[in-house]
């Protein structure tokens, strides 16, 4: 481990030219990156190709490949190679906007007990036209759970106090610290690309599951969250592609998401329920709109008997009309059914773990 330096992980897949463009938001930062690690997962693109065109001569990128093996494998390997005291991510089809390390690293430095700062984020289109200044309250469900930071953390603070140089983020931009394991397990609350992590809580934490091809985020950043207090920067810090079908939050994966998340939650109230500092009647609601998340997930799929199984489950938790009335479409032809699935996608706004209220 070298003190002070920041290896940057950029899993990449199939997506050459936004790939040149997440390397060059990293390596246009105020504060240098140590090494930017790109592992290729796969690509016959010409990825290689491009990034030995592009960053060739640049000893600070260091590119890998390995045949196919998802999202959550590539980024393992980047873990393994990397050296820096601190590991950012950063998605291929994602761009970090400037001043974003010199805030995160300040305020990890600042708050000594802090293991994982992360951010919101400023959503775009494959244009570049901003969609929404604030996208993570609008993408992450369980946010609706905690209206303001100030209901998730026990301390606020700015990024004067960190002592954040003059030029990036403005010095009164809120950051907020604190423990806050019980209300991740109501669900993701962190964007994997604005994240900056502590080695020495990775090293707590392991690795990402590779079993999980896609949903892989929620369960790293919920035992990150198990391990001890995070912080948050209340400011965008990245530009979020929004729309494009090759994301891995496409509507082609909400099934195996749900499946995924489901897993977690299930595993994570049977093992660790007394570190949970929540009450009991709103983890049977999260679980309750888990499996009734999944249930649709399955009937979307064409998949009518497992969808009524975990609707039903839903309705043994806690009976609500919008389940009732899911349930007894699923007996309907698919055409309604898609139809009431399109339906409910437009009110979900995109959100990627799409249980509803």
């Amino acid at each position: 481990m070298t003190p002070g330096l920041v290896s940057v992980v950029i899993p990449a897949y199939n997506r050459a030219a936004l790939l040149l463009q997440a390397v060059d938001s990293v390596l246009a930062q105020s504060y240098a990156a140590h090494e930017v690690l790109i592992v290729d997962d796969g690509s016959t693109d010409g990825t290689r190709e491009a990034v030995a065109s592009r960053f060739g001569s640049n000893p600070k990128v260091r590119y890998f490949h390995q045949t196919n093996a998802g999202v959550s494998a590539a980024r393992n390997r980047g873990l393994r190679e990397a050296g820096g005291e601190f590991v950012a991510f950063l998605d291929s089809d994602d761009a970090w906007l400037p001043g974003k390390l010199d805030a995160q690293v300040a305020v990890l430095r600042a708050l000594a007990q802090a293991g994982m700062v992360w951010s919101d984020m400023r959503a775009v289109d494959d244009a570049g036209k901003v969609l929404h200044e604030r996208y993570l309250r609008i993408m992450y469900h369980a946010y609706r759970y905690f209206p303001k930071p100030s209901g998730l953390f026990s301390r606020e603070s700015t990024l004067a106090d960190a002592g954040v140089p003059a030029g990036g983020l403005p010095g009164d931009t809120r950051v907020f610290t604190g423990d806050i394991f019980g209300p991740m397990v109501l669900g993701n609350l962190v964007h994997t690309s604005t994240v900056l992590l502590r080695r020495s809580r990775r090293e707590q934490v392991g690795f990402f599951d590779e079993a999980y091809r896609t949903g892989e985020d929620y369960k790293f950043h919920l035992h990150t969250c198990r391990a001890g207090p995070v912080a948050f920067i209340d400011a965008p810090t990245i530009l979020y592609r929004v729309g494009r079908e090759d994301a891995l939050s496409s509507a082609k994966n909400l099934l195996p998401i749900a499946r995924n998340y489901l897993a977690t939650l299930e595993t994570t109230l049977r093992e660790d329920r007394k570190a949970i500092t929540l009450p009991a009647e709103l983890l049977d609601r999260c679980l309750a709109e888990t499996h009734a998340w999944v249930g649709s997930e399955y009937l979307a799929a064409g998949q009518k008997a497992k969808g009524r199984e975990h609707l039903l489950k839903s309705l043994k938790i806690r009976p609500t009309r919008a389940t009732f009335a899911l349930l007894a479409k699923s007996f309907a032809p698919d055409s309604v059914v898609r139809a009431v699935r399109a339906r409910r996608a437009a009110r979900r706004a995109g959100a990627p773990d799409g249980r509803e209220e």
